[in-house]
C-alpha cells in the first residue's frame, strides 16, 4: 500500500455542512500547543515555510516544522472557517460561516475581521488569489466577493446574471481563466477575470464540490458520490474518470513531484501519476478529508479527525 496513517478518530464531516460543529472537549487558549487530532478542520495550506489550517470555531491553527507540533493562533472569528489563501509570506486571506473573512499582513500573527456587505450571515466556502491584490471569495448562494486592494475592501460582483444562487464551492485559475465549480452540476468559465462569465455543459447535475488544474493544463471536476471528470480542451468537453468508490470528494492538490491527490470522505485518498487520467485509492486515513498538503516526509491530510500524516510512495514512471 502506498499511504499510512496515523490512528486518529472523527465523525464524518461535509464540506458543506450549514452549522458549527461541536467543540473539542478541552478548551484550546490562543497561542497554546493544541491537540491537532481533537479539532475540526476545512483547509491547509503551505505559506513559505509554514504551514496554516482553519476549522471549527474561528481557529487558525500553525505550524513552523512541517506539521510535527501546532499553536492556535488568536481571531476575532467563532464561526468555523472553511478556507485560506495567501498572495505571498505576509498577506492572506480566511474566510468562514457566517459571511466571515479575516485578513493578515505579517505572516499569520495576527487576523483583523473585515466587515462585509450585502451577504448577511450567509456562509462563504471558498477564497482564491488571482495575482498581486487581487482576490475572490465566495461561498452560499451565489454570493461572489472581489477584492483588489490586498483585502482591505470587497465588493459584490453578480455570476451570470441576478437570478444566479447556487452553493460556489471552488473558483480556480487556469490557463489564463477562470473556472468556477458548484451545485447542482455548474461549471463556469471566465476570460476576463471574473468581470463575465459563461456557462459550460456539465456532464453531472450533483454537486461539485472542488475542481484543479492538472501539471499538462488539463481540468479536473470532482464532487458527490466519487464523480470525477477530466477535460483536455478547458471545459468544452468532460470525460468521466471511474473510481470505484461512491464517497464524495472533497479537496485536491497537485504535489511537488507532479502527482495528484484527491480526498474525500471515509479517509480516502486517491492518487494519479498520468496527469489524471486514471486514480489508485487507498483508504489511508480516517473519517473525512477536506484538504492534503504535500510536507517533506509525505503529506499531511485534515478533516473530521483533524490534521493526520501520510506517508507517500515515491512517484514511479507514467
Amino acid at each position: 500500500m502506498a499511504f499510512f496513517a496515523k490512528p486518529v478518530h472523527g465523525v464524518l464531516w461535509a464540506v458543506l455542512a450549514a452549522s458549527t460543529a461541536v467543540l473539542a472537549d478541552e478548551p484550546v487558549m490562543p497561542g497554546s500547543p493544541i491537540k491537532p487530532d481533537r479539532i475540526i478542520l476545512l483547509d491547509i495550506q503551505r505559506v513559505g515555510t509554514q504551514l496554516f489550517s482553519v476549522g471549527e470555531r474561528g481557529w487558525i491553527l500553525r505550524s513552523v516544522d512541517q506539521g510535527q507540533h501546532w499553536q492556535a493562533v488568536p481571531t476575532q472569528a467563532q464561526r468555523t472557517l472553511t478556507a485560506l489563501a495567501f498572495a505571498d509570506e505576509h498577506l492572506g486571506i480566511a474566510v468562514g460561516h457566517g459571511a466571515t473573512l479575516l485578513r493578515t499582513t505579517d505572516g499569520g500573527q495576527q487576523w483583523t475581521r473585515i466587515p462585509l456587505d450585502g451577504i448577511g450571515h450567509d456562509s462563504l466556502l471558498g477564497v482564491t488569489h488571482l495575482g498581486g491584490g487581487h482576490f475572490v471569495a465566495y461561498g452560499a448562494f451565489g454570493h461572489y466577493l472581489e477584492s483588489r486592494d490586498g483585502g482591505q475592501h470587497w465588493a459584490r460582483k453578480q455570476v451570470l446574471d441576478e437570478n444566479f444562487d447556487r452553493h460556489i464551492a471552488r473558483v480556480i485559475v487556469a490557463g489564463g481563466r477562470l473556472f468556477l465549480f458548484g451545485e447542482s452540476g455548474t461549471l463556469l468559465r471566465s476570460d476576463d477575470r471574473g468581470e463575465h462569465w459563461q456557462a459550460l455543459e456539465s456532464p453531472y447535475e450533483g454537486s461539485f464540490f472542488g475542481g484543479l488544474a492538472t501539471p499538462n493544463g488539463a481540468l479536473l471536476a470532482f464532487g458527490m458520490r466519487g464523480n470525477l471528470y477530466r477535460s483536455s480542451d478547458q471545459g468544452q468537453s468532460w470525460r468521466s474518470i471511474e473510481l470505484e468508490s461512491s464517497v464524495a470528494l472533497q479537496g485536491g492538490q497537485v504535489l511537488p513531484d507532479g502527482r495528484i491527490a484527491l480526498v474525500g470522505n471515509a479517509g480516502l485518498v486517491a492518487l494519479s501519476s498520468d496527469d489524471g487520467r486514471s486514480f489508485q485509492l487507498s483508504k489511508a486515513a480516517h473519517g473525512g478529508l477536506a484538504q492534503i498538503v504535500a510536507v517533506d516526509d509525505g503529506a499531511l491530510v485534515v478533516g473530521d479527525a483533524g490534521v493526520q500524516s501520510l506517508r507517500l510512495a515515491k512517484a514511479s514512471g507514467n
